[in-house]
């Protein structure tokens, strides 16, 4: 199976990319939200991927997260959910809240994908209710520890600059640098973060 592959962007659509790795150019599925954030064609991109295997294809879907990639394998563990429309939920709703409505049995908002059904968005939160509860928990726990303030809030900032490919440990260690008080937003403490990043 490949992990991940570091290579050149030689290549960009609206929902793939091809990287050019020593001459050999690998298709890349990748979420659309992602897309934005690709570098431009020429330059260098280290991106995790998933290698799909079906009865009449082989596919690649890349993410610039593992947490992305992680999500992905666990919706297409549900019976009913191919990889298609695994992408669809993950290019239309951010990891954080995505997460959160997983957790907290929200269909409405995993309905709000196109092509996703009642039933599916059921059968999503029934299958990993449990099993994404347990595998964020702890980490998102670990990762706010010591940084005061609305713990809702520095969850969701940590979740979306993880998201956007920065380590547990960078998104930590930028967000306990940052004036909570003066900035109450996720939206206002992530442009901050990149700000202090860059």
């Amino acid at each position: 199976m490949i992990s991940h592959i570091i290579g050149i962007i030689d290549q960009k659509d609206k929902d793939f990319i091809v990287i050019d790795v020593n001459g050999v150019g690998y298709k890349t599925f990748i979420p659309a939200a992602s897309q934005s954030q690709i570098p431009a064609i020429g330059e260098k991109i280290k991106i995790y991927t998933e290698q799909v295997v079906r009865e009449d294809s082989v596919s690649l879907y890349g993410f610039l997260s593992k947490e992305e990639r992680n999500l992905f394998n666990n919706l297409i563990s549900v019976n009913g959910v191919g990889p298609k429309s695994a992408m669809a939920i993950i290019s239309n709703i951010p990891l954080s809240k995505l997460v959160s409505a997983i957790t907290q049995g929200n269909a409405g908002l995993i309905t709000s994908v196109p092509g996703v059904g009642s039933k599916t968005a059921q059968k999503i939160i029934i299958d990993l209710k449990e099993k994404i509860a347990k595998q964020y928990a702890g980490r998102t726990a670990q990762m706010i520890e010591g940084i005061h303030g609305d713990t809702s809030l520095i969850s969701d900032a940590l979740s979306a600059l993880v998201t956007l490919g920065y380590s547990p440990r960078e998104a930590r260690e930028v967000i306990m640098k940052i004036d909570l008080e003066k900035n109450k937003s996720v939206e206002e403490i992530i442009k901050v973060a990149l700000k202090n990043l860059s």
